[in-house]
This record gives structure tokens, sequence and C-alpha cells, in this order.
């Protein structure tokens, strides 16, 4: 479960820690929440290229938006996280 990731903007990482280099390995079931109007992961420039490079079958892995900024509300973070155990963990 990712609560509010994206990818980095403004800081340069070393090759070797660059998570750009690590994403699409990422073959595990994901579940990625943030808000629209994050000033720190922007949606289109951050968080949509995260999630499109994650290298998870579409599947099973999903985005969750919502009208926040750098915050998802408790009760959506809640219930999502919940909804998504309940498939994966069951």
């Amino acid at each position: 479960r990712l609560n509010v990731g994206g990818l980095w903007e403004y800081f340069e990482f070393l090759p070797e820690a660059d998570p750009i280099n690590f994403v699409t390995r990422v073959r595990v079931p994901v579940l990625m929440m943030n808000g629209e109007f994050d000033i720190v992961f922007p949606y289109e420039t951050s968080q949509l290229p995260l999630y499109e490079l994650l290298g998870t079958d579409a599947a099973h892995k999903k985005h969750v938006v919502t009208a926040d900024a750098h915050k998802v509300s408790q009760e959506i973070l809640i219930r999502e996280s919940l909804d998504w155990f309940e498939k994966y963990l069951d």
C-alpha cells in the first residue's frame, strides 16, 4: 500500500538508488492513494508516472485519487485499505 506516493521531481539520486530503476520490478499487488492537489507529488508529473511504471499487472493495482492535497482522509484510507487487505490477504 502506497499512501501519498510518487516519483520525486526535485531530487537527484545516484543510479543505484534511483526509484525509476526499481519501480518496474514491483510485481506485487499495489494500492496507491493520493490527493489530487498534492504539491509534493503532483498528479500528472509524479503520481501518474509512478503508477504507470509499476510492474504489477493492471488487474492487481489500483490508484485512488481523492480531492485532497498531500494527505488522504482517514475515512477513505481505512476503507480502501481494508477492502484491499480483504481481497489480497483473505
